[in-house]
């Protein structure tokens, strides 16, 4: 038995705005749709039914499917203009009926779509300033400048890598050589361990 649960509705456009002068506009569509891996119902609510008129307004989507349905404004006259009205999209499983979630979409009608202007919680496009600019060239001038003060390896480091290199070069104590110089073999794999670590500070440093 599929397991009951509230689920997002995902509904295009998220709101509808009907022009009082533009006649087209008085019909629109809603798009719903359905993601899901099962078939759900659809059922349409509105706080003011006789304004409006919504073509099919309950049905099925199929798994996976999307629907459309035509909304019609039956009352575009001024007296009505500026309210702002609300169709809520409910969903239901198939088989049970039950409400698993829904989705409100706000309408309104305006005298004119040109005068229109979006509501304060929408966003709005940023627009680069001097000041971003500024402070962007500043901190690549920081970034820059600490860059080029970093200080390089130290002479010690330098030394030991030094040391390190001589070692490495003397014939080990298994080599028949007639040199008095020699180390043992073990003695060379440490020499290359510290100046290989070395070697790694002094890279770090360039």
């Amino acid at each position: 038995m599929m397991t009951e649960c509230k689920v997002p509705v995902f509904v295009s456009p998220q709101s509808l705005t009907f022009s009082l002068e533009d006649k087209p506009s008085h019909r629109q569509i809603i798009t719903l749709f359905n993601p899901y891996d099962f078939p759900v119902r659809f059922k349409v609510f509105c706080t003011c039914t006789k304004k409006y008129t919504v073509v099919e307004p309950e049905g099925s989507i199929n798994a996976s499917s999307r629907v459309d349905i035509v909304v019609r404004h039956n009352a575009p006259a001024p007296a009505f203009c500026d309210i702002r009205d609300k169709f809520r999209i409910q969903m239901q499983y198939y088989t049970t009926k039950k409400v698993i979630g829904h989705k409100d979409v706000e309408t309104i009608l305006v005298r004119s779509s040109d005068n229109f202007e979006l509501p304060a919680e929408n966003f709005k496009q940023l627009l680069r300033t001097d000041i971003s600019v500024d402070n962007y060239d500043n901190e690549s001038e920081i970034r820059q400048t600490t860059n080029t003060n970093t200080p390089g390896p130290n002479l010690t480091t330098l030394f030991m890598a030094g040391i390190c290199i001589c070692g490495l070069l003397l014939p080990s104590s298994e080599d028949s050589d007639i040199l008095k110089f020699r180390i043992s073999f073990n003695l060379k794999l440490a020499l290359a361990f510290v100046l290989g670590m070395t070697t790694i500070t002094i890279l770090q440093h360039q």
